[in-house]
């Protein structure tokens, strides 16, 4: 069993490994992109960008409507190459027909959702690019998910090193030298997304057989639907702060507090690079005799390895916006004062990653009905403190909103899902990471020594040590510590 557990841990970290550095390099376009924003973009500008970004991500689940996530289970759970054919021909033609529809109402009704984003305010220009952009995404979304079904990381991640050059190049291109302004970094995601649909277009040639098998489709929509509400539950606790905060404190405010909230989702890169590999990895390892030990060791090293990452990132996040590329800060000035809300982001999205761990028995039991009450739940909780907390501590108070609507979904989905599927999770080791994780990172702020830079550098390694006078690592866990030292 050991030998099953280490071989099933070390697939997963493998596939993490290149489902995250893909990851990070596609988003690691938000924080390349950052010094260019600050420095060339004014507050208000940044604030109506933002505006529109969270148009997007409420539309993209529409666009997707629970297809991409049914899909993937469905396909990984077949065996059969004829029928996992038929699952990715339904569902792609179902989700280009949507995304068709939805594409030429946005088209043809521009100044009227504008005036919904803007709060009244018109920008119909940056509404009619949202429209292509949602089309070629939707597009591409399928093939993707096919890569993750199929483990091929390596692929996955090349194409999406693609897009984020083009990206990269485009709003440079658009912004610096053309001075097209905030228009010019949704006409360069325009760009992106066509160019990636053409990267995708051989994958979805070589495996779309037409036809449409209404069995099939009532399958996966049986499975997604629910995602509908879910995902937008989601979306609302990811950004109902923006627009919360741009109607009661304005664009500046919310420019602000959208470029400290960018740094914090450092953190959610590593859970979604995690997340790419765990759906696939939860779904095949569920037919191993040992697969509740595996997804219990599983949620162990994720907490290990996120805390870790929070304390990188918390610990130096004033010297890190400060550092000078071209002879520009990472943050224009103006936006330094965000850094404040930075390790409360990063924070939310670490439990967001221990919801993901949980998602476990909702999948295998085929639960999804109940998504939407955990998500609704999350997303009350982040309008209520949002609305009660701005008023009181300003930005601050979206911040711990995020936070607050995150932990109670996480609480939620772990009391729902092990009814269905019980998981023995290793809670006093879990205790133990965070225990050090409160140490290490509030050192700086009880003592006035720790604050220079040099002695926080030492409180890195600092977390380890911690764990281990408190007992965490297991006799099997030393020895592989050492074997990699002697290696190294």
């Amino acid at each position: 069993m050991e030998t099953s557990l280490s071989w099933s841990l070390k697939r997963l970290a493998k596939h993490s490994v290149i489902y995250g550095i893909g990851h990070i390099v596609t988003r690691s376009i938000g924080f390349l992109l950052l010094p260019l924003y600050t420095n060339y973009l004014p507050t208000d500008e940044y604030g109506r960008a933002a505006l529109v970004f969270t148009f997007l991500a409420v539309m993209n689940v529409f666009y997707s409507y629970g297809m991409d996530v049914a899909f993937l289970r469905y396909y990984v759970l077949q065996e059969d190459k004829d029928a996992r054919r038929r699952l990715f021909s339904v569902a792609y033609t179902s989700v280009a027909l949507v995304a068709l529809f939805w594409t030429i109402l946005i088209e043809l009704s521009p100044d009227a959702i504008s005036k919904i984003v803007f709060g009244g305010r018109s920008f119909p220009e940056l509404i009619v690019l949202s429209g292509g952009i949602l089309l070629f995404d939707a597009l591409s979304v399928i093939p993707f998910i096919l890569l993750r079904a199929e483990e091929k990381s390596i692929q996955f991640t090349g194409l999406k090193l693609i897009n984020v050059i083009i990206n990269l190049s485009a709003n440079v291109y658009l912004i610096i030298y053309l001075r097209r302004g905030v228009e010019g970094i949704f006409q360069a995601q325009v760009f992106t997304s066509f160019v990636t649909f053409l990267l995708v277009l051989p994958i979805i040639l070589k495996k779309y057989r037409f036809g449409f098998l209404w069995e099939t489709e009532s399958l996966l929509l049986k499975f997604g639907l629910p995602y509908i509400p879910s995902g937008l539950s989601v979306i609302i606790m990811d950004l109902i702060d923006r627009v919360i905060l741009d109607r009661k404190l304005g664009d500046a405010v919310t420019g602000i507090y959208s470029a400290g909230y960018k740094l914090g989702m450092v953190m959610a890169l590593f859970v979604a690079a995690f997340r790419f590999a765990w759906h696939p990895f939860f779904l095949s390892t569920s037919k191993q005799e040992n697969a509740r030990a595996v997804f219990s060791k599983v949620l162990t090293y994720f907490s290990l390895g996120g805390t870790f990452v929070f304390l990188t990132i918390a610990l130096f996040i004033n010297e890190i916006v400060r550092i000078q590329i071209l002879g520009k800060p990472i943050f224009g000035e103006q936006y330094w004062g965000s850094t404040i809300i930075v390790p409360v982001i990063m924070l939310s999205y670490l439990f967001y990653g221990i919801y993901v761990n949980f998602l476990v028995g909702i999948y295998l039991k085929k639960k999804t009905s109940y998504l939407p009450i955990v998500t609704g739940s999350g997303a009350v909780v982040n309008i209520g403190l949002n609305l009660l907390l701005i008023p009181v501590i300003g930005m601050m108070g979206s911040a711990w909103a995020t936070f607050g609507a995150y932990f109670v979904m996480a609480a939620l989905l772990y009391l729902i899902a092990q009814r269905s599927y019980f998981i023995s999770y290793e809670w006093l080791r879990l205790s133990k990471i965070a225990l050090a994780g409160i140490v290490i990172f509030f050192l700086p702020r009880w003592f006035a020594v720790f604050q220079p830079v040099g002695f926080r550098l030492l409180l890195l390694p600092g977390f380890p040590a911690l764990l281990a006078i408190q007992g965490f690592f297991t006799p099997s866990e030393w020895q592989s510590l050492k074997k990699i030292a002697v290696r190294k």
